[in-house]
């Protein structure tokens, strides 16, 4: 068997275990690639350290972090809040405020699931409460993340950055 079938079947053994186990896929996929890494492509560990971006794991783990320290310390839950009152009585600007917000979130540093995530609820309590379609209020959440995912401090736009810095490609 091939390396490269073996590695699209551990990939899909990590799925499955991270989708019906409480197991965090980001450790099965480490532990996984030195499993590949040294039984199928014949890698010492120093041939697998070598292939892992240390600089991208760096930037995405501090903005998800400092993410993280912003849904902790309510300045997510300020962000809706004050975003609903700048609209005051103009409902139809509420799924805008959503899109906005989400945006927002995703763009410093949110994934797009958990700014999902934590604005849909509002969102969708807003669209109930005031007869705007929930339809479009997921729409404009979902589309407001991946707007915010085109921000260069963002997750996506981290990653691209530190890739795009390390192959001495030009901007």
């Amino acid at each position: 068997m091939s390396a490269q079938l073996i590695s699209i079947l551990v990939l899909v053994v990590i799925f499955v275990l991270a989708t019906t186990r409480s197991i965090n896929m980001g450790a099965l996929a480490f532990a996984g690639a030195f499993l590949v890494g040294t039984l199928a492509g014949g890698l010492d560990t120093d041939g697998i350290f070598a292939g892992f971006p240390g600089d991208i794991f760096v930037v995405l783990v501090g903005v998800t972090y400092l993410f993280a320290i912003a849904r902790a310390n309510g300045t997510t839950d300020w962000l809706v809040a004050a975003a609903v009152r700048l609209v005051g009585g103009r409902i139809a600007l509420i799924p805008w405020v959503m899109f906005v917000v989400t945006g927002a979130l995703t763009a410093i540093g949110a994934v797009s699931p958990a700014a999902c995530a934590i604005v849909a609820p509002i969102a969708l309590g807003f669209a109930a409460r005031y007869k705007i379609s929930p339809l479009l209020m997921g729409a404009m959440v979902v589309h407001g993340a991946q707007g915010g995912g085109f921000s260069p401090i963002s997750v996506y736009g981290s990653i691209v950055n530190g890739i795009v810095e390390r192959d001495h490609i030009a901007g």
